[in-house]
């Protein structure tokens, strides 16, 4: 006899579908369809891992990782069409099973980083530094620099991409001067204000260190942060901020 399926209420269902933002994960069609002013659904909610494996899945996923062990935990569990559901239950391989469970771990990584990000107070009058860089009329490049903390290249590793790396440091050359003197405005304003602000920024790093993530992804966490905090005009705007931090010392050391 083999395991029971488990039911989902409403708000479960609503949960893996908001998961993968209201579409397939494997083929991107939308998991809902509108019929005379309704939406109907065109998902199925599927078992990364089969529930009640067939001899040639055992055998097939016996040395590929499980993300939980529990077979109806939302781990195991994942938002499909019904296209891709019905291929999938037709026989799993691990090349499928492998693309599956890696959408599904980014998926609660992602869920996990916006926790971190609701979970972290950053001070609301960096939105006053942000923001303000989509209103520079005057153009910054080549400004001389007067600080001596470690290069940048000296910071990233070879996580970080070259595309990325030289976006951070074409920042730091063209604005670093720039977002300083705004802290430092900050700062007259309102004292320990700056040093609040880069002591909640390194709070921030160190968690995000703690949990072993690659440069890249770091940088990338930092910056959704930003925005995630400050709702920038644009999300550059926060890469030039989360570059700032870099080049002095709070997010890589």
């Amino acid at each position: 006899m083999g395991s029971k399926r488990s039911g989902f209420t409403a708000a479960e269902e609503l949960a893996f579908t908001t998961e993968v933002d209201g579409n397939c994960p494997k083929c991107g069609i939308p998991l809902f369809f509108p019929k005379r002013g309704k939406k109907l659904k065109q998902y199925e909610i599927a078992h990364i891992y089969p529930l009640n494996a067939k001899p040639e899945e055992v055998l097939e996923l016996q040395n590929e990782e499980r993300l939980s062990t529990d077979l109806n935990a939302p781990e195991n569990l994942i938002a499909l069409c019904v296209g891709c559901h019905t291929q999938l239950d037709k026989l799993r391989t691990a090349e499928e099973y492998c693309e599956l469970v890696a959408l599904k771990r980014a998926l609660l990584q992602r869920a996990e980083q916006q926790e971190i990000q609701r979970q972290y107070h950053l001070q609301e009058d960096i939105w006053q530094v942000i923001n303000g860089l989509d209103s520079i009329a005057i153009p910054l490049t080549g400004v001389a620099l007067n600080y001596d903390p470690k290069k940048v290249d000296e910071k990233l590793d070879a996580t970080m991409p070259l595309p990325t790396k030289n976006k951070i440091k074409h920042n730091v050359s063209d604005y670093y001067q720039y977002v300083r003197t705004r802290f430092e405005e900050l700062e007259r304003e309102n004292p320990n204000l700056s040093e609040l602000i880069s002591l909640q920024v390194k709070t921030y790093y160190v968690k995000q260190k703690a949990m072993s993530l690659s440069q890249h992804l770091i940088f990338i966490n930092v910056v959704n942060w930003f925005v995630f905090k400050t709702r920038p005009k644009t999300i550059e705007a926060a890469e030039i901020v989360a570059s700032y931090f870099v080049q002095s010392c709070e997010v890589f050391e």
